[in-house]
């Protein structure tokens, strides 16, 4: 064979072992610009460098081999994973929220004691984990802090949730250590790790839908998560489609809550506990509904509960429980459940799903709380 022919058969095999990196650039062009940047200028060095490399080798009379390996490593790795990317694929469950779509609403990122946490990287989070500015500490003199223990309804439309508006109207530095899904089991810990440090001279606390949900493969208290492996697992979508080609099935659904009723009030207890030993203030507050008027049917299709009616009577049994909680335990209640059934306009306060709120709910619900607050003396 000729030296042109050589030189021609070489140059052919160098660009189609650089093809697996070139096809890598590409893919990401359609992805998010923080990947891509990243991405376009690593893979489009190596698309230089895997022909430049093989040219220099043939020229010297020397293996080709370790591109090789960087090829065939591409093809198996890079291209299916940016690939995936591009396409959109995800496959990742147990820490994402929302309605009427998780992907539309709020990812978390994973946390080995709260099960996961507002993302780090996401503007707007705080050193602890969730959002919102860091607080002050120690906290200045002369500021009255009002520290909100919650869930989703406690944190919807945040910096704009329907406590923040009202703590701003009361002159009290808001802080909101609430999160989509989060438990009592969840809250008793965020106020051991958080709520002395903070030195809040009101605090309150709203769960119960997360606590009664279904629990999946365990309760709350049982439950254990390896964090590390968890952001690695969530980092790549191909280790994602490995895991639903492996194991397509989720965790199986309990016929017990997240929370089951004993613990909500040992948990409840146990937060209300903790700061009125340091004489601060502490309001349970009940979570409204129109469940009983209507229930979605994504409910039952995701298996939060086994029938409309068992939703409604066990949604009652905490709302009840929050209300024992307080009187025993000496806490002011916001009884908003209470209140939402005696207005006849609260189907408007709802979104679709019954929980969550409408910006007119959380202006309204703002109010309610307050006009409660001023009662007891919050704003004095």
């Amino acid at each position: 064979m000729s030296d042109a022919a050589q030189r021609r058969g070489g140059t052919a095999e160098a660009w189609w072992l650089a093809a697996p990196f070139a096809l890598s650039t590409l893919l990401t062009f359609r992805l998010d610009a923080g990947v891509s940047l990243v991405a376009v200028a690593v893979f489009a060095g190596l698309t230089l460098l895997v022909p430049l490399g093989v040219r220099a080798q043939r020229a010297r009379g020397r293996s080709i081999g370790p591109f090789v390996a960087l090829a065939v490593l591409a093809t198996l790795l890079a291209v299916p994973e940016l690939g995936l990317r591009s396409a959109g694929f995800r496959n990742v469950s147990g820490i994402e929220f929302g309605y009427p779509s998780p992907t539309d609403f709020l990812e978390l990122e994973p946390d080995e004691e709260l099960f996961w946490k507002m993302p780090s990287d996401a503007p707007g989070t705080n050193s602890l984990g969730f959002s919102g500015p860091e607080p002050r500490v120690p906290k200045p003199a002369g500021t009255r802090r009002v520290l909100f223990l919650g869930d989703s309804c406690l944190y919807q439309g945040h910096p704009e949730a329907w406590p923040e508006i009202a703590a701003r109207a009361l002159g009290l530095d808001g802080v909101n250590l609430s999160i989509a899904g989060y438990s009592t089991h969840q809250g008793r810990l965020v106020a051991q790790k958080h709520g002395e440090r903070l030195e809040p001279d009101f605090v309150v606390v709203c769960y119960g839908w997360n606590d009664h949900w279904l629990a999946r493969g365990t309760q709350d208290s049982l439950k254990r998560i390896d964090a590390r492996h968890e952001r690695f697992y969530r980092s790549s979508r191909l280790l994602q489609a490995l895991r639903k080609l492996r194991a397509p099935e989720e965790a199986p659904v309990l016929d017990v809550g997240r929370v089951p009723p004993e613990e909500y009030v040992a948990n409840l207890a146990a937060i209300v506990r903790q700061f009125r030993a340091r004489k601060v203030r502490v309001m349970l507050v009940t979570a409204p509904t129109v469940h009983d008027l209507t229930v979605p049917p994504y409910l039952l299709k995701y298996n939060f509960g086994t029938n409309a009616e068992q939703i409604v009577r066990v949604h009652e049994q905490y709302v009840e429980l929050t209300r024992e909680v307080a009187s025993a335990e000496g806490a002011e209640l916001f009884d908003l459940a209470a209140l939402c059934r005696q207005r006849p306009d609260r189907i408007d306060w709802f979104l679709g799903d019954g929980i969550h709120f409408t910006e007119q709910g959380r202006t309204v619900l703002a109010g309610l709380f307050l006009a409660r607050a001023r009662e007891l003396g919050w704003d004095r």
